[in-house]
Formats: structure tokens, sequence, C-alpha cells
């Protein structure tokens, strides 16, 4: 049975990714389940008021930012490249780009005098609390939910799929996604399959409680890049597309 890599971002995300990863290499099964689906939220001009630095953890809030206002040469923090990407694609000028993480991000920020008052465009569910962190070291910040994390169930197909067996490969990018994800494979039957997990952080890792048996390995950097090269890494080790007769 070839192996088979699960996709449980919400989409276009998931999709994204899976048509990067199959034009880099990847040549396995792919099944995309997303167990999250993204609810943009209003944006109330106003709440751009008295802003000097905005913050975006993810392209959703960047998304909201874009439907919320024309004006494009305001200050943007962007916690990563694939955030980054998404502010200059939608006209952005002014992005600073950090490190992939929250931790990387205030790093970022304070060696670069990033100046507030600063507003969080944030999901209802967060990894970090990045206004807390800024408030803490004495700087106005507040946060602005743009966007709902609604939660999804694996589907009929595939689950049955999981359960098929052979190599299961499971792409964690964040922590709720991996709670997430080992709450729907514990209901499952998992006798015929083996799991390999591939974590974006290491918070996402430990969110996601390891089965016995199953391996994983954490990505060098909090991207879609080093998601990426992970896969691709472990893909020889799986099981052979073609065995010899």
């Amino acid at each position: 049975m070839r192996p088979c890599l699960l996709l449980t971002r919400p989409e276009p995300a998931a999709s994204a990714f899976g048509e990067s990863l199959r034009a880099a290499g990847w040549t396995g099964e792919m099944l995309v389940a997303p167990l999250m689906r993204i609810v943009t939220l209003p944006l109330a001009p106003t709440a751009l008021d008295g802003v000097m630095t905005l913050i975006a953890t993810s392209m959703h809030g960047v998304r909201a930012l874009a439907q919320a206002t024309a004006q494009r040469d305001m200050s943007l923090w962007a916690v990563g490249p694939g955030t980054a990407a998404a502010a200059r694609a939608e006209g952005f000028g002014n992005v600073h780009e950090a490190g992939g993480d929250a931790r990387a991000l205030l790093r970022d920020m304070a060696n670069a005098a990033a100046q507030g008052p600063f507003l969080h465009l944030r999901g209802t569910h967060v990894a970090a609390d990045i206004v807390g962190a800024l408030q803490a070291q004495g700087h106005d910040a507040r946060a602005e939910i743009v966007y709902q994390q609604e939660t999804l169930s694996l589907g009929p197909a595939a689950k049955a799929r999981i359960m098929a067996g052979g190599d299961l490969v499971c792409a964690v990018f964040s922590p709720r996604s991996g709670r997430l994800l080992a709450g729907e494979l514990a209901k499952l039957d998992l006798q015929k399959t083996r799991l390999h997990l591939v974590a974006i952080s290491e918070n996402a890792a430990q969110a996601f409680a390891t089965p016995r048996g199953a391996t994983m390995v954490i990505a060098q950097r909090p991207d879609a890049a080093s998601m990426m090269q992970e896969i691709l890494a472990l893909q020889p080790k799986l099981e052979p597309l073609e065995k010899p007769s």
C-alpha cells in the first residue's frame, strides 16, 4: 500500500500545501481532510485608529485587514514567510517578516524597536498570548478577533482510508490542530496503520498525544518550507511504492 499524507489544515491552505509538496516530489497518496473551517469576521475601520503597528499571525488576519481598509502603507509585522507573502499579495508594502513563531516574532519586533500602540489581528484560538507579552514589556497593545476556527470532524471516507492501514504521515501545523487530530485518531482502529507525525514546532508536537509506536519529527524552522523538507526526507523510509516481484 502506498504511503498516505494526511493534511488537516483549513482550506485553501491544505490543498495549496499539498500541491506544493507534490511538485517538490511527494509521490504517495494525499488525503485532504480539514479539521477546522475559517470564518472571517468583520473588522471595523475604527479599530485601526491610533494603531502604529499591526501584527498578523496568519494569512486569515491579513485577509480580514485587507477587507476592512484600503490603506496599504501601515507597518505590519507578519509571524513568518507565509503570512508575509499573503500580506504582500494583498498590496501591503511595509511588511516585516519575523522568524516563524510567537517567540521569534516578539524577539524580532524588540530588536527592530517596533513602535506601539500595537494591534494583533487574531483568531478565536491562539497558540501564544502576544498581546499579554507586549503589555508585560510596558507596551500599549490590544487584540481584535477577526476570524473564527470552527471545528470539523473527519468524514467517513477519511476514516476508512486511515483505518485501511499502511504508512500515514500526519502534518501537524499548530497545537490546536494537533489536539483535534489526536482526538479524531483516538476514535479509530489503527491496528493496521503506522503513524508518522511531522510537527511544525515543539508546542505543536507536545499538543499531540503521540500513540504508541508512532514516530515524530519536528521541523527545523516553524514554516511550511521546513515542513515540506521533513516530509520529503521521511518519504524514502516509508513502504516502497513498488516492490520487486
